[in-house]
């Protein structure tokens, strides 16, 4: 999972094979900083689960709190460190370098000091001394102060003073004679003052000749008249490049003092760019986390670099029997069996590294002791090897792998003659079936067969109707299917029907068989998918008529409560009326009043004892409902599957409802 943290790895060629470096180069494409890009690039698989599972852990803190950074590292990891091993004092643009660096750190840190992501930045340290030290001597372009030292100021101070001293008598020279100058301007050469003399009259000035024009009609020459002040200027310049090195060897002092904490940073930066690296790849690539356990199992999984060619790739669905250790794929060339291959093989080297896989939520990848891949074309011109020989060498390698890994063979032992290749084949697998998981794939029919007696190992196909469809079935082969490919590419009739002729009538009806079976899959399938949509349909629906049963019943609950409520408040103010003011005449019949109007509101009613099962309208809802059940006096009424308990005179016959209005 970790990087080397220098220089560039050699790849195994497992991982070459499966593009996993051309993914990590998209992975670098999200780096802010060089190191992290290369970083990036070195990737490689943890060895160890428990710290692969943590940085996964990371990555999904980062992409839930959908905060980002920007990173700036001005140095490798360990530069600094090296060179203030072999140096005096540091250049004056590594030192700014260095400022700018902690400068950042500091930022960072009280950015994210009250973020969801605080403990990432929280080892960030604080460099206020450092920092305090560095800007007391440079000004803001990087530049050493004229206050960095007191000798510094007064150097400088008479280097000012100097320096107007001759520009003044330059000047007046210029001024004197204006006809013996190209110009009246003071020109500065190597470090010295000159003036710019037509060659006719250099003889007339007495001075040192510094250099001559491209044409030859100007001569640079610097008069007499400054060599004492430009002689001292030369001191002055020497007295400040003598101080300006204490001055760096000070702050090189300073930043020795505090390297441990400064390189620590450095790698802390590094580290959190590639994490939000690996977090802004996951977003752009719709990828999930994976989980490792003992099952392969892939949910619309694809390869970055394959998507990147064509964006309407098939997904891979592929979940594998824990049971199951090897797997054989057949089907048409050119029907995505090597893809299938490629993709499984990725996808776990990218889980391996600390990487969301590009597969759907819930996808679980075996935690893979090593990788190898036989896939392509393997012939070797350098080293003298025929493909057959060279496919074999990767084989063997494979062979003597430890166990837990994932072994990938593309087109199994087709390179020689089919009676040995196929026993080759038979024996390869079965001895691999012990270290770990096998995907191959092939078209020999022998091969096919063998896999089909093992109980630990299961065939597979890629699903052709009348062209690929790229989708992988479980469980049934499928057959190359190279003559409908040849008439589909417009071969002669005349060697498509030769060719049947010379086909196995046995083979041909056993690739019937698979073709027949393919197709009764399929039909089984969508017929799945229909029950789930119904499924999905019809619990949609329950759940609606939850939502609306709970939300009726609410609002009837309410209507009783608030007119419950409001007839307590009136009989309590009548009482508390009675209370104060004694039996009056007025306010006797304002309660008689009250309850009449009450009960005239809710007008006597006959009592209805309907039989279970029938029909009746529930009078407060006017609705009509089901009789299910008579307990004690009361009835249980069905509306919609939602029940009440209510008294007789809570119902009314539906029959004399009709008869009444008739």
């Amino acid at each position: 999972m970790e990087a080397t943290k220098g220089g560039v790895i050699s790849r195994t060629h497992a991982e070459d094979v499966l593009e996993l470096p051309k993914v990590l180069k998209l992975l670098s494409n999200h780096c802010h900083t060089e190191p992290a890009k290369k970083r990036a690039e070195n990737l490689r698989s943890g060895e160890c689960r428990s710290s692969v599972e943590k940085e996964l852990d990371h990555v999904a803190q980062v992409i839930r709190s959908g905060e980002s950074a920007d990173f700036y590292v001005p140095f490798e990891p360990g530069y600094v460190q090296n060179r203030i091993k072999g140096l005096s004092f540091l250049p004056l643009g590594e030192l700014g370098a260095i400022r700018k660096f902690l400068q950042f750190v500091g930022s960072l840190k009280n950015e994210f000091k009250s973020s969801r992501l605080s403990d990432f930045f929280a080892r960030l340290h604080v460099h206020n001394d450092v920092l305090r030290e560095i800007d007391r001597c440079l000004d803001d372009s990087g530049a050493i102060k004229d206050s960095a030292s007191p000798e510094l100021m007064r150097i400088r101070i008479k280097q000012k003073a100097t320096k107007n001293r001759i520009r003044q008598t330059l000047v007046n020279m210029l001024g004197e004679q204006p006809n013996v100058y190209t110009d009246q301007n003071i020109v500065e050469r190597s470090g010295h003052f000159v003036l710019p003399v037509k060659s006719n009259f250099k003889k007339e000035m007495k001075g040192i000749i510094h250099s001559y024009s491209n044409s030859g009609e100007t001569v640079f020459i610097e008069p007499m008249a400054i060599t004492d002040d430009a002689a001292h200027l030369s001191e002055l310049d020497e007295g400040e490049r003598i101080e300006i090195e204490a001055i760096l060897r000070q702050l090189t002092d300073m930043v020795r003092t505090h390297i441990d904490g400064i390189e620590d940073d450095i790698e802390q930066i590094v580290a959190l760019d590639l994490l939000f690296a690996k977090a802004r790849f996951a977003i752009t690539q719709g990828a999930h986390r994976p989980v490792f356990n003992d099952r392969l199992k892939i949910a619309n999984g694809f390869h970055p670099i394959l998507k990147l060619v064509n964006n309407q790739v098939v997904p891979l669905n592929l979940n594998l029997n824990s049971g199951k250790r090897v797997l054989l794929i057949s089907g048409p060339n050119a029907g995505g069996k090597t893809i299938v291959l490629k993709t499984v093989g990725l996808i776990a080297m990218m889980a391996k590294c600390g990487l969301f896989i590009p597969a759907d939520e819930g996808s679980t990848i075996p935690f893979f002791d090593g990788f190898y891949a036989d896939i392509g074309d393997e012939q070797s011109i350098e080293s003298q090897l025929s493909t057959f020989a060279a496919h074999l060498k990767q084989i063997k390698t494979a062979l003597e792998a430890d166990g837990n890994s994932l072994v990938l063979l593309d087109e199994l032992m087709s390179q020689t003659s089919v009676e040995e290749g196929s026993a080759l084949a038979s024996a390869v697998l079965d001895e691999l079936r012990d270290k770990g998981i096998v995907l191959a794939t092939t078209h020999n029919e022998n091969l096919k067969i063998f896999v089909s007696n093992q109980s630990d190992m299961i065939n597979a196909g890629m699903e052709y109707t009348d062209r690929p469809t790229y989708r992988l079935i479980l469980g049934v082969p499928q057959p190359s299917n190279a003559l409908k490919l040849a008439r589909q590419l417009g071969l002669k009739a005349a060697v498509l029907e030769r060719a049947s002729s010379y086909l196995d009538a046995e083979k041909m009806e056993v690739n019937q068989l698979f073709e027949d079976l393919s197709r009764e899959l399929k039909a089984v399938e969508e017929e799945r998918v229909k029950l789930s949509r119904l499924a999905t349909d019809y619990e949609e629906k329950l759940a609606a008529f939850n939502i609306k049963k709970k939300q009726e019943s609410d609002e009837l609950r309410a209507k009783y409560r608030n007119e419950l409520t409001k007839a307590k408040r009136d009989v309590e103010k009548l009482i508390k009326t009675l209370r104060k003011e004694g039996p009056r005449p007025d306010t006797v019949h304002k309660t008689r009043t009250f309850f009449v109007g009450k009960i005239a509101d809710q007008p006597p009613v006959e009592p209805y004892h309907p039989a279970v099962g029938e029909l009746v309208r529930i009078r407060e809802l006017k609705r009509i409902g089901q009789v299910v059940e008579e307990k004690q006096g009361k009835y249980k009424i069905s509306l919609e599957n939602i029940f009440y308990w209510v008294e007789p005179t809570d119902i009314e016959s539906i029959k004399e409802t009709k008869e009444a209005r008739n």
